[in-house]
């Protein structure tokens, strides 16, 4: 058979020549460096354990994460093995049903309740089950991506997922959840925010060790050192960390500081920003304001006539034209408090206690920043108040309010209006705008009022509100903003807009009716989110704009519009474990433990972390120098007792001593061509190396025919001609640093 023939019987079917077979890519997975595996046996245990945390037992987290680590490590040899990608796959996929069989049967069966007991027996069936699934899931996860490295972004993907899942529950200023993390830090007096701040020191850490794992042994230790001192160096900064803060924006309102409209763009680049402004906006989006930005504590029981606690904090009542302002004038609008209280300060022009008011006091808590303090309807007197958790809460008060306690019937056949007042400030409350459409239908309201009634100011002021209630509709996205009058254009058009327009549209329609009236702002929220207790949660979805009457010898008293149809929904009731813990915050009371969850103490347990972490890096730190110097040593002495491999392990040790005194085979140099560069400087390790060659491939080489040489008497003539060709400076660092024969190629 001719040479051609044989070569074409023997060459492989499918195989396209000097392409490597998948068993030869599969062994150059298998040949990752350990250091690399070791890290990635880290961060599938970390990633096991995190995600099985709310899941399991302790005893079960720790299970995961040992057998999520040893699954790691076992992926390194079935990536190495002759398994196609699918097989793997598919035992994988098979591994997790027998495991989830497993647990199952285990649970079913008594044998292990009467062996352990009924309590131990759950607690070893979760360890077992979530030891197995992990090392399953880790090793086909490994596995997979050592054979195609594109897919590791699932690793990736599985850690994000894990972590994400574990503090997902914190959105929206929710700091008691997760209840796993939160409960037991906030019954110790600690904030949970420090602790997730932790958990994404770890995340990151976690992430950054899985991308940067390299197969280079060197950028591996480089890579893991720079990781473990970041993490470090992350929970000593932890605590110095600024708290997150609740977005500076009003919603339109003029509460807290608005960012979106182009006129304040303008205003603020002409230097003459006013934060406190009513805007009309088409689109009026609050579904990033469902963060918390106050605790009210009511220190009396009260309940409102309306249903609605109007918490108030600005008004606006002077007509510019197109919509209602902030007034300018001095002598109006003096019930509003002009700033936060730094001793106790009483509230201009506020009511008085009566049959339609009594007082309460409250205690006002903010989460976010506020243009001016906001109090129960209709605040006496603010007084400052000390913060328990200066890291929580921005400010607190104090609030004395004359709230209402009479309904609005109960207001009938009462005068509107001071008497005290002037009548420019008469004609400031009273001024609308000029379109005449806004009397005619004010009058065309007032007609379905009883006789007796149609000269009553307080029942034209019902009769607006109840016939806005029934005719609009409430919507956050309206068409509206851009029009000369936008509460026109609300008001004679679709009647479809949100607490602006409403709030407008009955103050004009009032004041066209000759009483006072104004649009107050602030938030409202419903009695019933008090559940029972004492406090009142406050989120940015309260934020409210709502029409104002004054009552002669009652004040201002809240005319709201309550629209029936309704295609915005209404925010949602807050979250009674948050509502509490913030009132107990509030207070400076410690929160008391849950369930009889044990109290941790975070500080405490941040330091103690600290101490194990700093202990575990110097025992990794030692059992590296001790694993380096023993592994110089036996590569050294394994020379001297080498049988049949003795040219292998005296080259490689000649290579070693090469490494010790920094020369070293580039990457990509064949061994033949390093043996020719450096024959100037060490010609005995020519004949060395062609005596390794020849030894593995039983043929001769380009280094030179290799006779009967002892390889290890050429490996004293290396060591001698290095000890005449380096100095001495050179060859005692050599001898100080162990680590270079990790350097030998």
């Amino acid at each position: 058979m001719s040479a051609r023939k044989e070569s074409k019987k023997t060459r492989s079917p499918g195989r396209v020549p000097g392409q490597p077979s998948g068993r030869a890519l599969g062994f150059a997975a298998a040949r990752e460096p350990w250091l690399a595996t070791g890290a990635r046996m880290i961060v599938h245990g970390v990633t096991a354990a995190v995600f099985s945390w709310p899941l399991t037992v302790p005893e079960a987290v720790v299970a995961a994460a040992v057998g999520s680590a040893l699954g790691a490590l076992s992926a390194r040899f079935v990536a190495a093995s002759k398994l196609r990608l699918g097989a793997i796959l598919g035992f994988g996929v098979a591994g997790l049903f027998a495991v989830f069989f497993i647990g199952g049967l285990w649970g079913r069966t008594d044998i292990a309740a009467q062996a352990l007991g009924p309590g131990q027996a759950l607690r070893v069936g979760d360890a077992l089950e979530f030891s197995l699934a992990a090392f399953v899931l880790s090793t086909t996860l490994r596995a997979v991506t050592l054979r195609r490295a594109a897919l590791s972004a699932i690793e990736v993907a599985f850690i994000a997922l894990a972590f994400g899942q574990l503090v997902v529950a914190h959105q929206d200023g929710a700091i008691n959840r997760p209840f796993e993390i939160a409960d037991p830090i906030i019954s110790g007096g600690s904030d949970p925010t420090i602790a997730l701040m932790i958990i994404g020191g770890v995340a990151a850490a976690v992430v950054i060790l899985l991308l940067l794992s390299e197969r280079n042994i060197v950028r591996g230790v480089f890579h893991l050192g720079a990781v473990a001192l970041l993490l470090v160096f992350g929970l000593f900064v932890v605590g110095l960390m600024p708290e997150a803060t609740v977005p500076e924006t009003g919603g339109g309102l003029g509460l807290r500081g608005d960012d979106g409209s182009e006129e304040q763009r303008r205003q603020e680049q002409a230097g003459r920003r006013n934060n406190e402004q009513l805007e009309f906006r088409d689109n009026y989006d609050n579904a990033q304001n469902r963060v918390p930005v106050g605790v009210v504590l009511l220190h009396d029981d009260y309940s409102s006539p309306t249903g609605v606690y109007y918490l108030r904090q600005g008004a606006f009542s002077q007509y510019n034209g197109r919509r209602l302002v902030a007034a300018t004038r001095a002598d109006v609008d003096r019930d509003i408090a002009r700033g936060f209280p730094t001793s106790p300060t009483p509230i201009t022009d506020a009511p008085d206690e009566s049959f339609f008011r009594g007082s309460i006091e409250t205690t006002v808590a903010l989460l976010a920043t506020h243009n001016r303090p906001f109090a129960l309807e209709a605040p006496v007197e603010l007084r400052p108040e000390p913060n328990p958790n200066p890291r929580r809460f921005k400010r607190l008060y104090r609030a004395r309010s004359a709230v209402l306690i009479a309904d609005h019937i109960s207001m009938l056949g009462l005068p509107v209006g001071d008497a005290m007042w002037s009548d420019e400030v008469l004609r400031h409350y009273t001024e609308a705008p000029p379109d005449p459409r806004y009397r005619e239908l004010a009058e065309r309201i007032i007609i379905g009022l009883p006789e007796d009634l149609r000269d009553d100011p307080v029942a034209r002021a019902l009769s607006v509100t109840q016939y806005l209630s029934e005719e609009g509709t409430y919507s956050l996205r309206s068409r509206h903003a851009d029009a000369d009058d936008p509460t026109g254009s609300f008001l004679f058009g679709d009647l479809t807009g949100y607490c602006v327009h409403f709030s407008h549209a009955a103050t004009y329609l009032m004041r066209t009716l000759g009483i006072p009236a104004r649009v107050a702002t602030g938030y409202a929220v419903d009695e019933a989110s008090r559940q029972g207790g004492s406090a009142i949660l406050v989120s940015g979805q309260a934020s409210h704009a709502w029409p104002e009457v004054y009552v002669d010898g009652v004040g201002w008293v809240v005319m709201d519009v309550a629209p029936q149809t309704v295609l915005s929904a209404p925010p949602g009731p807050p979250d009674p474990d948050l509502q509490r813990l913030l009132a107990e915050l509030v207070r400076g009371q410690q929160p008391l433990p849950i369930d009889g969850e044990a109290a941790i103490d975070l500080g405490g347990a941040v330091r103690d972390a600290l101490l194990w972490v700093g202990r575990g890096l110097g025992v990794l730190a030692l059992v590296a120098f001790v694993f380096v110097v023993l592994g110089r040593l036996w590569r050294r002495s394994a020379a001297l007792f080498a049988g049949d491999a003795a040219s292998r392990v005296v080259y490689r040790a000649a290579l070693d001593s090469l490494s010790a005194v920094g020369i070293r085979r580039d990457y990509g140099e064949s061994r033949e061509a390093f043996a020719r560069r450096v024959e100037g400087l060490v010609p005995s390790f020519g004949p060395l190396t062609g005596g390794h060659v020849a030894a593995h491939f039983g043929a001769s080489t380009d280094a030179g025919e290799v006779g009967a040489a002892d390889p290890r008497a050429l490996f004293r003539d290396v060591r001698r001609e290095l000890r005449a060709a380096v100095p001495r400076r050179r060859r005692v660092l050599a001898i100080l640093s162990p680590w270079t024969w990790l350097f030998s190629r």
